[in-house]
């Protein structure tokens, strides 16, 4: 069966139902929970976001996720917004004993377009893309809030 790859409209939420997930015989509630983990989803949704819409997957903890296939400077970041918000500044910021540096940040987010998953409701996911540099204008810190979710997503 062959997908539909989906053109990538900026600023527009799309929603998608994952279908068909399962391991083992472990009960889908027990599934759905452990996808509401951002850290177990994205290495799920990251080769399903390349094949939907059509982009090159750079696997491993690189500095982005995604290239465009035709124009390979064009770079993406898969970041998942889960029931705590979504924090999209880089990984190697994020955690105890890690500091934020808001220049660094600033710096990455201006080359980056950014493909924001939400997961809350999963099964149900919403997507968004947006330019880095859209971004940081309102949300400074690389963070969006949970309080945010609906206004972020219509």
């Amino acid at each position: 069966m062959v997908d539909t790859i989906f053109e990538i409209e900026f600023n527009k939420t799309y929603n998608f139902t994952i279908e068909n997930f399962g391991f083992g015989g472990l009960d889908s509630e027990k599934i759905k929970d452990i996808f509401k983990d951002g850290r177990v989803f994205s290495h799920f949704i990251e080769p399903w976001l390349a094949r939907q819409f059509h982009l090159q997957h750079i696997e491993g903890c690189k500095d982005h996720d995604f290239t465009d296939i035709g124009n390979p400077e064009i770079q993406y970041d898969q970041k998942t917004f889960t029931k705590g918000g979504c924090k999209f500044y880089p990984s190697n910021m994020i955690g105890t004993g890690r500091t934020f540096n808001q220049e660094k940040f600033q710096e990455k987010a201006n080359k980056l377009i950014y493909i924001i998953v939400s997961n809350i409701d999963f099964p149900e996911i919403k997507i968004k893309f947006i330019k880095g540099s859209e971004l940081i204008v309102k949300y400074p810190k690389g963070e969006i809030k949970s309080k945010d979710f609906i206004e972020f997503f219509n």
